[in-house]
């Protein structure tokens, strides 16, 4: 039994050594992976679908091998980017878990907050495009003041072309001002010209031309434009120059003869603009430069329907014989 004994310490020995050369008693060391990810939206109005990206998540020594995503409103997903829909108003809080390939998680969180339109407004989403770049706004409409002209009785005009009534009646400018064209100020940071630039951007996005059946012109209010997100020349003009005049500056509305046929057939805007900025308007292929001077002041043509025209910019080639009728608002 001695023997045998001193024949097998040898053995365990070469086994121990083993063992520790390779690092079964100090296994190597593992960093957790890091959870980080982006959110498109953090705060609008319901329903609201938010992208998330989990592209910024990494692992410092090894890789990711699980990403689970809880949305807070009894949904999950799994994938590196995932959209989800939040259908009804509240606070959700969206978590991020993700897994590496030895076994060592982490997570992160954000809230999400979908709004619930408040009773008595109207709720209205606008993309456009002001110098290449997409914009996005969200707008609260008052729904009395809508319905108010909506259903406010009016005949159809025949030869009496009264378009500056539309943009005159004082029920709807609180609304014009404070909520839709200071903010649009805001956006351009106070700057006349890209106000101007922008709000045409806007209403060219905004609205869908939808000319009035044949024989009939029934003018819109500039709520009404807003809201159903249609009209002809007359309508989206009439919504411009109330923006445009909600904040003080100074507009025109011309009735034009685009035909050369001696009868006005086409309204738009006339909007102030100094030397500098006329020097530097570049027009479309088609188009002319439309700068025209009244009373010294020099005016840009603002086409508002059926064309996505920057500022000062002619489809027609009007002449000044072509204005038969302008309305100094």
């Amino acid at each position: 039994m001695v023997r045998r004994i001193r024949r097998a310490l040898p053995t365990a020995l070469l086994l121990g050594a083993i063992f520790l050369l390779s690092g079964c008693f100090h296994p190597e060391s593992n960093t957790p992976p890091v959870a980080r990810f982006s959110v498109t939206l953090h705060q609008r109005y319901a329903p609201i679908t938010v992208l998330f990206d989990a592209s910024d998540s990494y692992d410092p020594d090894g890789r990711i091998v699980s990403i689970i995503w809880d949305f807070g409103d009894g949904k999950t997903g799994t994938g590196s980017t995932i959209s989800h829909t939040y259908a009804e108003p509240g606070t959700y809080t969206v978590e991020l878990r993700i897994l590496d390939n030895r076994g060592e998680k982490d997570s992160s969180t954000a809230e999400i907050l979908a709004l619930e339109v408040p009773q008595g407004y109207l709720l209205r989403h606008y993309e456009w495009e002001y110098q290449d770049d997409e914009q996005y706004w969200e707008v609260l409409l008052p729904e009395a003041t809508y319905r108010f002209y909506h259903e406010r009785p009016r005949q159809p005009f025949v030869d009496n072309y009264n378009y500056d009534e539309y943009v005159l009646d004082p029920l709807d400018d609180p609304t014009l001002e404070d909520d839709l064209a200071r903010v649009l100020l805001n956006r351009v940071e106070g700057h006349y010209e890209s106000f101007v630039e922008c709000t045409l951007s806007f209403v060219q996005g905004a609205t869908q031309y939808t000319p009035d059946p044949e024989g009939v012109e029934y003018p819109l209010y500039p709520l009404e434009t807003l809201v159903d997100g249609i009209g002809d020349c007359e309508d989206t003009t009439i919504l411009y120059v109330s923006l445009v005049r909600a904040l003080g500056y100074p507009v025109s509305m011309a009735h034009v003869d685009t035909d050369d046929d001696n009868t006005p057939d086409h309204v738009l805007a006339l909007v102030p603009v100094s030397q500098s900025y006329t020097d530097g308007i570049g027009c479309p292929s088609g188009t002319t430069k439309g700068i025209w001077e009244i009373g010294g002041q020099l005016y840009a043509l603002a086409e508002t329907a059926g064309y996505s025209l920057p500022l000062g910019c002619d489809p027609w080639g009007l002449s000044e014989s072509d204005f038969k009728r302008i309305w100094n608002l």
